[in-house]
């Protein structure tokens, strides 16, 4: 997991099947699956990128419009059929990655308000959706509107979450080729924990459900 590795390589690597290497995946990932638990304190970046909804690998289609069968990117000029997803992350590379159920103010302040540290300074775009969680939390807000000003004080900006944003979305849409969206959560936590580097101990204990793992 740590290689970031497709099905292909994986199971080249471990010398299994592809059908087992997918099993095996997802059994680690759906123990690391939403968890957004991480606090978020100090310097804090945020912003929302979006998905197309995917149905990658399904042999029947349940969209009425037409799915895109391999995900990717899609015009940013409409919402229609695509996936909102939140990342914050402070400089001690605590993260969280919720998937939002729609791109508003409330959704955005329900799964962003409670990670963060009260008198932490909140780095974002322009968007007003970050105004009143600032309000709220008692934060410093840096707003980069502008993007003729990328950094404010020489400290304060966004570079940051959007590098981890760039660095999602090419791994997904690039090596893995998108990636369905009912397992999109999978992947966001298989993002979160590689670059928390987690330990691989805590990684199988998740994996078999907190029963005690003898390694050989």
């Amino acid at each position: 997991m740590q290689l970031k590795l497709t099905l292909r390589e994986a199971a080249s690597v471990c010398g299994i099947n592809l059908k087992t290497a997918f099993l095996w995946r997802h059994r680690f990932l759906t123990a690391q699956a939403g968890k957004n638990d991480d606090k978020l304190s100090g310097i804090i970046e945020v912003d929302e990128f979006f998905l197309a909804y995917s149905e990658k690998g399904s042999k029947r289609i349940t969209t009425p419009q037409k799915a895109r069968k391999r995900g990717g990117d899609i015009d940013k000029r409409t919402k229609e059929g695509q996936i909102a997803i939140l990342l914050s992350i402070d400089r001690s590379k605590h993260m969280i990655t919720p998937i939002l159920s729609a791109d508003t103010t409330a959704e955005i302040a329900a799964n962003l308000s409670k990670n963060i540290a009260a008198d932490s300074v909140l780095c974002s775009d322009g968007s007003w959706a970050y105004v009143a969680i600032a309000k709220q939390k008692n934060c410093d807000h840096k707003r980069l509107i502008n993007n003729k000003v990328r950094v404010i004080d020489k400290i304060y900006h966004i570079q940051t979450v959007n590098g981890a944003i760039a660095h999602f979305k090419s791994w997904v849409n690039g090596q893995m080729k998108g990636v369905a969206t009912k397992y999109l959560s999978h992947y966001l936590a298989w993002f979160k924990e590689s670059n928390a580097k987690l330990d691989n101990l805590q990684i199988l204990k998740a994996a078999y459900g907190g029963q005690q793992y003898y390694g050989t």
